[in-house]
Order: structure tokens, then C-alpha cells, then sequence
């Protein structure tokens, strides 16, 4: 889904994407029941310690946001700059988990996204819906809150959302919670495209994205 955007920046930056764990390439896991977000985070530390990378700027937009912000929590990583793009905000109720997955259940009836679900995972990729359903629920009802101390995060943050995102209900207002939590940030709203903002306003994200990166 993101192919052309990695070799976009990738003519600007050195580029490591990555698919979570239990997603696209990634090795499956199974009966996982903590937060996926943070885990994922730590499995993408653990790899960029091992590459010995550890001073970078990172970029992802929905679930990946969330994974974001955790790696650019982490003490073990010097993030310059985090781009956080069409996420949930601040916390994921069991209310909209439900919705959420109420949603995909209709969605998965439209043979376009079932094709699109098996190009981005595989023969399985019923079951990688399944597995990351039960990740948003368990995630709802035992936790809710994404982040513990996100007054913490140091670097510069870029958050994005569409000012009527057809996937999150009131993203906008949801981001902007984020941004009045931290100082550091900068808040852009596209007031046109669909989810994600960065694939359907990509031409005016890309510019966003590089200056944001390279200005001091």
C-alpha cells in the first residue's frame, strides 16, 4: 500500500518500512493479549538497535501512528521527528472498537477490499483480521489509553488528519487533543481525500513531510 511513497522518500532519506508483526511479511503470532502498539514498537527498537540506528526521524499514519509514538518514547531512540498521520487520538473506547469492527465486517463484503486484504497479507489474511479485531477489543476494554506519558516525548512532532476522515469519526478533533498536548508539535488538517491523508493528498503531504524533516 505504501510502495510508492517509500520510494519517494527514499530519494531524500534512507527508508526502513516495516509490516507489524503478525501483518503483510511479518512472521504471524498467535493468543497475543497485551498492547499490540507497544509491542510492535519494541520489536521495530529491537531491529533498528541491532542495524545500529538509533538517531532518526519516523513517520506512520493510523495503527503504525500509534506504534510511532511509542518508538519515540523510548529512551533508546533519538527521534528528530515523528510524522503521526489519521490515527484515533489519545485513546481507542470499547464503544469504537466495536464500531470499529462492525465497520470492517461490512467492508470485507465488497470483493474490491478482499482482494485488497489477500494483496496486503496473503492467503490469510482472514485470519490477520481476525487476529488484529481481537487486538483493538482486548486493547478497549483492559487499557483504552494509548500512552502513559506522552508529555514526555521530546522531539518535534508533525500531526496530519483529514477534517472529514470517511474511516474516523471527528479524527480532526481527536488529533488536535494530541496537539494541545504537546508543545513541540504542528498540526496540519487537509480538508480534502479519504483515509489515510498521506496517500490521498500525497503530492502536498510529501512537500509537508520533507520540510518538516529538514528544517532545524
Amino acid at each position: 500500500m505504501l510502495k510508492t511513497e517509500i520510494r519517494y522518500y527514499s530519494k531524500h532519506f534512507r527508508v526502513i518500512a516495516f509490516d507489524l508483526p503478525g501483518h503483510g511479511r511479518s512472521d504471524r503470532i498467535h493468543d497475543f493479549d497485551g498492547d499490540f502498539w507497544q509491542y510492535s514498537a519494541f520489536i521495530i527498537k529491537k531491529a533498528l538497535v541491532e542495524l545500529d540506528i538509533t538517531d532518526t526521524n519516523i513517520m506512520g499514519t493510523s495503527g503504525g501512528a500509534i506504534v510511532g509514538f511509542h518508538l519515540a518514547l523510548d529512551q533508546d531512540i533519538n527521534c528528530r521527528a515523528l510524522i503521526a498521520d489519521s490515527f484515533e487520538g489519545l485513546a481507542l473506547p470499547p464503544e469504537r472498537a466495536k464500531q470499529k469492527m462492525e465497520q470492517r465486517s461490512r467492508t470485507i463484503k465488497i470483493n474490491f477490499f478482499r482482494m485488497f486484504f489477500q494483496y496486503l497479507h496473503g492467503k490469510d489474511w482472514q485470519e490477520v483480521l481476525r487476529s488484529d479485531a481481537n487486538n483493538q477489543l482486548h486493547f478497549a476494554e483492559h487499557k483504552t489509553v494509548w500512552f502513559d506519558s506522552l508529555e514526555e516525548l521530546n522531539c518535534k512532532v508533525l500531526l496530519t488528519a483529514l477534517t472529514n476522515d470517511n474511516m474516523i469519526p471527528r479524527a480532526a478533533e481527536k488529533v488536535k487533543l494530541v496537539h494541545d498536548l504537546l508543545p513541540n508539535s504542528r498540526l496540519h488538517l487537509f480538508d480534502k481525500g479519504k483515509h489515510p491523508a498521506m496517500l490521498s493528498n500525497k503530492k502536498k503531504y510529501r512537500k509537508l513531510v520533507c520540510d518538516f524533516c529538514c528544517k532545524q
